[in-house]
């Protein structure tokens, strides 16, 4: 437990160095203009762009992860007058609490569904070896990278080794608290849009997602992308020139790295598009290649370059982005994709018909299935969302019929704004339904959808004026209660005493195929977690390396397919 603790404690401090560090050098001065939530953030994609990096010419071992950190901390002494000042940003009243609401939801936390069967691999390809051409041989699932898992490898220490890798979605879910309490109490925001859509946002992420069980990285992705919308949304309530600057800074910054956590916040480009249009259209000057976006832009170079590494596509989904005379390229990788996530994400497995899976996913025949597979989490979503915004209403409804004065929708350009979230709800939608429809993959459309429809409604009914301003601590406290007691419970409940997330170990085997290790899951028992490669050494892979071929040219690992003679 002190162990958790105490490593908690210090990765957060290490990403928020690291973003300090990022902030300073590539802002200058500007850095003050930054709150230290926002810097945190920054932190997790900066650590996410040095991965890269490092991961190129070397593995990102222990000792990578180590000499990286010396070098940090020597830049942190060389700055630390200005990283004082960021830390005394810091409120420790809310820091608090959301170190004590994360360090409960970590305890004995159960590790996601996915993580042995490919998240912990490819940390544990990471690790093991610089970058290999042609991973995606070994598993399908190496194709479509998660930046997400880029930075969860960053946190491989010393000592702690993977136990720390396993504490990204905490460190992440601490930073969001945070931001979350910053955020809502302070007095400009009271009575705006954005406020109102924060808080519905803040209190239905600590109530729906309060056990890390249920994140993998489509939570990290989905926290990016909401938080873009937040940005886009103070884009169009903002007047000052260097403040909608900063925020199209962080709505740039969060939209491209929730695409490259995930592809299903693909329709994130939309609102980079229309506030660039929008302030363009009021005059002022951005420039595009300025050295504080340019960062951005490689790092999305830098994570295309290691899909085209891993596949010989730049991205595997588009056949058109494959170079198929190389010799790594992986053949049919866009059918692969594709069809990995197609029927699985309609419910397919659920169908008790006689349909086959091809017929299946044509003319619609999969929506009755989908639905009844998934009306049940789709109203736990609803609810979650729908109380804390009727409890705030009822509180602050003498508030709101006493009072005019101050409007919602104190937004410029307002049809512009309204005209520009309805085709990100409608593309976002529409792809997310026609493509991957599982509920979690479009949990930012869905939430950003019903909460816009909502204030539209206060709007039509011209009730604009409403804003939460009582009731904030009350509706925070029955959150926090919530998710602690529920997590509480969880800890009591597990019957194992270790407090670390449990990994699953079991018997594997070797084979030798060109001088190369290869290993796979040798386990008798018939549990479908033990036929996953988990912390299983590299080079892994479930089948034993048949069919594949490994070859080593100028230090760096090969995977083909075995060419038929």
């Amino acid at each position: 437990m002190i162990e958790i603790f105490l490593s908690l404690f210090f990765l957060i401090f290490y990403t928020l160095f690291a973003g300090s560090l990022l902030t300073i050098y590539l802002f200058g001065n500007r850095f003050k203009d930054f709150e230290i939530y926002e810097i945190s953030f920054f932190g997790i994609i900066f650590l996410t762009f040095i991965s890269f990096g490092i991961h190129l010419f070397f593995p990102l071992n222990e000792y990578s992860i180590l000499l990286l950190f010396l070098i940090l901390f020597i830049l942190v002494f060389i700055n630390f007058k200005k990283i004082y000042q960021i830390l005394k940003l810091i409120n420790f009243n809310f820091f608090i609490i959301s170190f004590f609401v994360v360090f409960i939801m970590t305890l004995k936390y159960n590790l996601n569904e996915d993580y042995g069967y490919y998240h912990l691999p490819y940390i544990i390809n990471l690790i093991s070896e610089k970058i290999i051409f042609g991973l995606s041989h070994l598993q399908v699932n190496f194709a479509w990278n998660s930046t997400w898992l880029n930075f969860s490898s960053m946190l491989n220490f010393p000592i702690l080794g993977l136990k720390g890798t396993q504490l990204s979605n905490s460190i992440l879910f601490f930073f969001i608290i945070y931001f979350f309490l910053n955020e809502s109490f302070l007095k400009k925001n009271i009575g705006k849009f954005s406020h109102s859509f924060l808080i519905l946002f803040a209190v239905y992420i600590i109530i729906k997602f309060s056990r890390l069980k249920e994140h993998g990285f489509d939570f990290p992705a989905n926290i990016f992308l909401i938080l873009a919308f937040y940005y886009f949304v103070k884009i169009f309530e903002e007047k000052n020139i260097m403040q909608m600057r900063r925020y199209f800074i962080n709505l740039t910054y969060f939209s491209i790295f929730s695409i490259t956590i995930k592809l299903s916040t693909f329709a994130s480009p939309i609102l980079i598009l229309t506030s660039f249009l929008f302030l363009k259209k009021r005059g002022i000057k951005l420039n595009l290649i300025d050295s504080s976006l340019l960062f951005i832009y490689f790092l999305v170079f830098f994570w295309c370059l290691q899909q085209f590494i891993y596949t010989g596509c730049i991205s595997p989904f588009f056949k058109f982005s494959c170079i198929e005379t190389l010799s790594w390229h992986h053949e049919n990788i866009s059918n692969l994709v594709g069809g990995a996530t197609g029927a699985v994400n309609k419910s397919f497995n659920q169908y008790t018909g006689i349909l086959t899976r091809e017929e299946y996913v044509q003319n619609f025949n999969w929506v009755n299935t989908w639905f009844n597979r998934n009306k049940v989490e789709f109203f736990e979503h609803l609810i979650a969302l729908l109380i804390p915004f009727l409890i705030l209403l009822i509180i602050n409804f003498r508030l709101n019929f006493k009072s005019k004065t101050q409007k919602l929708f104190k937004i410029l350009e307002l049809k512009v704004f309204i005209i520009s979230v309805f085709i990100f709800i409608l593309a976002g939608i529409s792809i997310w339904f026609f493509k991957s429809p599982v509920i979690r993959f479009g949990i930012p459309y869905l939430l950003i959808f019903f909460i816009f429809l909502f204030l539209i409604l206060f709007k039509i009914t011209q009730l604009d004026y409403i804003k939460f301003k009582k009731g904030l601590v009350t509706i925070f406290v029955i959150a926090f209660i919530f998710n602690v007691s529920k997590n509480l419970k969880r800890i009591n409940d597990t019957e194992h005493t270790l407090f670390w997330p449990k990994i699953i170990t079991f018997n594997y085997g070797t084979n030798i195929i060109n001088d190369f290790q290869i290993n796979f899951p040798n386990s008798e028992s018939n549990f479908h977690q033990e036929k996953y490669c988990w912390s299983i050494p590299f080079i892994c892979h479930m089948s034993g390396g048949k069919n594949l071929s490994f070859q080593k040219k100028n230090t760096y690992i090969f995977i083909s397919k075995l060419k038929k003679k």
